[in-house]
């Protein structure tokens, strides 16, 4: 674990101050993340030890925390679909050492609560982070939007089975970068709504990043209903990520809502 001096602590600080506690340091296509900060998914670094890692800043140990297990659901008619205005871009993948990321081109976005959230970019866990009435998925999907003006964030996760090979994954999946910030960049475009199911009901909840910092402003849309890819190229993630999901946490009242068409 890489200690973190007293300097560096005062620069995180006046950094949340900044920036409505989003983060110590915020990029444009990636998570909030704290400056200098490691952490891993098994050890002395682990999910248990999280909270630990930003000396004062522990919201991994905070009451809102995701990913959950989505069950004693709360069905709610006014629910609207969420309405996704995506346009295509080019595969710009990354590996971000815990996560293959892909990172996505700008004027795309969706609308949640009469609030625009512009896609950013796009991660994969194996397994799926979320469960649903226990049952977890191999692979999810998080799909990281954001408000400019208020810096939360809106998280589409979409779960995929094991079944037909997935064509947009083809386009990449043999090149996938197997080092730590290492890319892989393809010409051919592609439209990110080709990753959703064509049924849009979704779970929905407030939570927060599921790694560290773990900040508590996200809300959740989980869709239902899974895509697919083939079992080939779910280890392909799984080869490079192994198991990057953080133990489920605890609802603390939390209501989960549910969209049905």
């Amino acid at each position: 674990m890489k200690i973190i001096t007293k300097s560096k602590n005062l620069s995180i600080i006046a950094g949340l101050l900044i920036v409505f506690t989003m983060s110590c340091k915020d990029k444009d296509t990636t998570l909030p993340s704290c400056t200098g900060i490691e952490f891993e998914y098994t050890g002395a670094d682990g999910p248990d030890h999280w909270k630990d890692l930003c000396i004062d800043y522990v919201p991994c140990g905070g009451q809102s925390q995701s990913p959950v297990n989505i069950t004693g659901i709360t069905e709610d008619a006014t629910l609207p679909e969420i309405p996704q205005s995506y346009v295509s871009s080019a595969i710009h993948v990354v590996n971000k050492g815990h996560t293959i990321q892909l990172n996505y081109d700008a004027g795309s976005s969706i609308t949640v609560n009469g609030l625009v959230y512009n896609l950013l970019q796009f991660h994969t866990h194996t397994p799926s982070e979320h469960n649903v009435t226990g049952i977890a998925y191999p692979l999810e999907l998080h799909f990281v939007h954001k408000n400019d003006a208020t810096g939360n964030l809106a998280v589409m996760g979409v779960f995929v089975k094991e079944g037909a090979a997935n064509p947009i994954f083809a386009e990449y999946i043999d090149h996938l970068p197997t080092v730590k910030d290492s890319t892989y960049n393809v010409a051919t475009s592609f439209n990110a709504s080709s990753l959703f199911p064509a049924d849009k009901d979704y779970f929905t909840y407030a939570g927060s990043l599921t790694t560290p910092p773990c900040s508590e402003i996200v809300t959740w849309i989980v869709m239902e209903h899974p895509i697919e890819a083939s079992l080939e190229q779910i280890e392909a993630f799984e080869a490079i990520e192994h198991e990057n999901n953080r133990p489920l946490q605890s609802l603390n009242g939390r209501i989960i809502k549910h969209y049905k068409n």
